[in-house]
Formats: C-alpha cells, sequence, structure tokens
C-alpha cells in the first residue's frame, strides 16, 4: 500500500526540524521497542514477527554506523562502531537460528545504549547546548530514511502508522 504523498511530506518535514539529538533518541527508543516485539514472536512462536522487527533494529543499526564519524570520532566512535556490528551479528543469529539469547544480548545492549545517550542528551541540554547549533556536525539529513516505504513495496507493515512516534 502507498503512503499518502501529504503524509509523506510531513514525516520528512517532521524529521527535517526535529533536533539531531531528538532523532538519536527516538530511533534508540524504536530500537528497544522492535526488540521487545521480536522478543514476543518468539513467545508467539511468531516467526515473522520475529523476523520482520529484528530486520527493523538491523536497519536502526545500520544507521547508527552510516552517521558515525569514525574519522573525528576516535577511540569512542569505533568502539562504538564494534558494539553495532557485535549487535548486528547477535540479530542475524537471532534471526537465522531463532536464537532467543542472542537477541537478550542485543536487548540488554541496546537498552543500555539508550538510557546512556538519554542521559548524555539530558546533560548536554542541561548546559544550554543543541546539536543543531554545532558547526561540525556532520550528521547525514539525507532523505533516504531506512523507515521510508518503497511505493513498489506492497508489504503490509503493522507498525506504518507508528512511524511518526519514533520519526
Amino acid at each position: 500500500m502507498p503512503i499518502n504523498p501529504y503524509l509523506k511530506q510531513y514525516k520528512k518535514t517532521q524529521i527535517d526540524t526535529t533536533p539531531k539529538e531528538q532523532i538519536l533518541l527516538m530511533l534508540y527508543d524504536g530500537a528497544v521497542r522492535f526488540l521487545h516485539q521480536a522478543k514476543e514472536g518468539f513467545a508467539e512462536k511468531n516467526i515473522e514477527k520475529i523476523h520482520n522487527n529484528l530486520i527493523k533494529v538491523q536497519n536502526i543499526i545500520t544507521e547508527f554506523e552510516t552517521t558515525l564519524d569514525i574519522e573525528n570520532g576516535g577511540e569512542f566512535a569505533q568502539n562504538l562502531f564494534a558494539l553495532y556490528e557485535f549487535m548486528n551479528r547477535q540479530l542475524v543469529r537471532a534471526n537465522m537460528k531463532k536464537d532467543e539469547a542472542a537477541l537478550d544480548i542485543v536487548i540488554k545492549h541496546m537498552t543500555e545504549l539508550r538510557d546512556t545517550w538519554r542521559e548524555a542528551v539530558k546533560k548536554f541540554k542541561a548546559d544550554g547546548n543543541s546539536l543543531s547549533e554545532i558547526a561540525a556536525d556532520n550528521y547525514n539529513t539525507s532523505t533516504d530514511n531506512v523507515y521510508e516505504e518503497d511505493s513498489s513495496d506492497d508489504d503490509e507493515d503493522d507498525d506504518d502508522e507508528n512511524i511518526g512516534e519514533y520519526i
């Protein structure tokens, strides 16, 4: 089902005008939510629910990886990239082998990362800062959003109506 062009423009505008630190937190919240939905899929023995939600988390991790500035981020960025790669491998394992323990590892790490970033953003804002004010910010604001629906794909996704909640 193709997305309404007005809704698509609204979502693009919402993304373009939302502070980057808020987008980061919304992506982490979405990843944690999708991980828990995949966990529910394991309990329900619903292979499709597991697969679809794990793919959504992998897409978010890919977005995180592509926006990392490894060159300027030094050891911190390299370690974060390595953690993203580790989580991605665990998600592939969880999906292919239906390994719930691998999913649990990712839930733990992703939740900790989300909570850490939330605290960092709170402190950053409390100090009167905003990422949008930083001239050296190289965040990729392309419209190639991992959540944008491909009009050629007729895949029914029951989370499409909730996209605005996270983006």
